[in-house]
């Protein structure tokens, strides 16, 4: 109530589509995706559904909106960056870092991933160039936005439900991959947080390399990449690698995407259970699969690509690691698109 009381608004938390049926949150402990497919709402007293209206679409850059978003998707969720929402006291560097170089520095909360994103591709929930501090209200009584929620949902009766699917207002744990990503991702963040931290306060145990604190900024794990790089034939990068590389192993971050598609053969092998199964789907079913496939796939591609040039330019271990995990999960995606093209024609 007190949130929803801040912010001038009916609601209290918020959730950005991206496509291909998923979703991104920003919750504890960093942010995460989900799929409708998982979760239902009992009713839609509670539930709002805002779309840019036609108008606003005309100059929107919806691809620079998605590139920010993604540049988000490993942040952690920080609950003192709410604190700094709340009295307006982000730091001046954080913002400086945001206009001049497109980065986000402190963390998120679930209306940053909305704000931050909207604003590259052109709309100011702020009015006044300060998206970091639009919150609820503002998104909610923009101008742009039109409520969709009543076009939005398809109703069901209860007996129709996915077994694995769950009433979003309870908060469960599903056990999801998205779930378990986010917890790892955690782990891989704490860890180069604290490096870039150790190394700016203790410089003298890394003579071997060359410090700059422009390469020391903290968004997420990720952003050590160029660093590893910059790093690798030195002692100290060295070492990092091996770290990372064994955090991610450990972690078990690059063996998710095996964990989901043995948790859901049928999504990924339909064609087996289609003709051993009795595993029918409509053909609209099938289409809405190629098309979400379609899209994990194109992302998943880009990644791999990522990972090589990584791999070329600095042949270590984490890279490694992950150009086999983009790979492996890439060709998979190839054989399950040709089972779901080879349905469509039999639906």
């Amino acid at each position: 109530m007190r949130i929803r009381a801040n912010c001038n608004s009916d609601y209290s938390h918020a959730i950005i589509y991206l496509g291909g049926g998923s979703f991104v949150e920003g919750i504890e402990p960093a942010v995460t995706l989900f799929s409708y497919h998982r979760y239902y709402f009992p009713d839609l007293k509670d539930v709002k559904i805002l779309r840019l209206n036609d108008e606003a679409r005309k100059s929107f850059d919806g691809a620079a909106t998605e590139k920010a978003l993604r540049s988000l998707a490993s942040c952690n969720y920080s609950t003192r960056l709410l604190y700094h929402i709340n009295n307006k006291s982000i730091g001046q560097d954080v913002i400086a870092d945001f206009f001049s170089k497109k980065i986000w520095r402190n963390g998120i909360v679930c209306t940053s991933l909305i704000t931050l994103p909207y604003y590259a591709g052109g709309i100011d929930f702020s009015s006044k160039n300060e998206p970091f501090y639009a919150h609820f209200g503002d998104i909610e009584k923009n101008k742009d936005f039109i409520d969709v929620t009543a076009t939005s949902f398809v109703q069901i009766k209860e007996e129709d439900l996915r077994e694995d699917a769950y009433n979003y207002f309870t908060t469960d744990e599903t056990g999801s991959i998205l779930e378990k990503q986010a917890a790892v991702v955690k782990e891989l963040n704490t860890y180069v947080e604290n490096k870039y931290r150790d190394i700016l306060r203790h410089p003298e145990n890394y003579s071997d390399i060359r410090i700059a604190n422009e390469n020391l900024g903290f968004s997420s794990w990720e952003d050590i990449f160029p660093n590893l790089t910059r790093w690798f034939l030195t002692e100290t990068g060295k070492k990092i690698d091996d770290e990372l590389s064994e955090l991610i192993l450990s972690s078990k971050y690059h063996l998710l995407w095996f964990e989901e598609i043995h948790k859901y053969r049928e999504q990924f092998f339909p064609l087996y259970y289609w003709e051993y199964m009795d595993y029918k789907m409509s053909r609209d079913n099938v289409k809405f699969q190629i098309d979400s496939i379609t899209v994990t796939y194109e992302r998943i591609q880009a990644e791999e690509e990522k990972s090589l040039k990584n791999f070329v330019n600095c042949p270590g271990k984490t890279f490694h690691i992950l150009l086999d995990m983009y790979r492996s999960y890439r060709d998979l995606l190839t054989g399950t698109l040709v089972q779901y093209d080879e349905l469509l024609e039999i639906a």
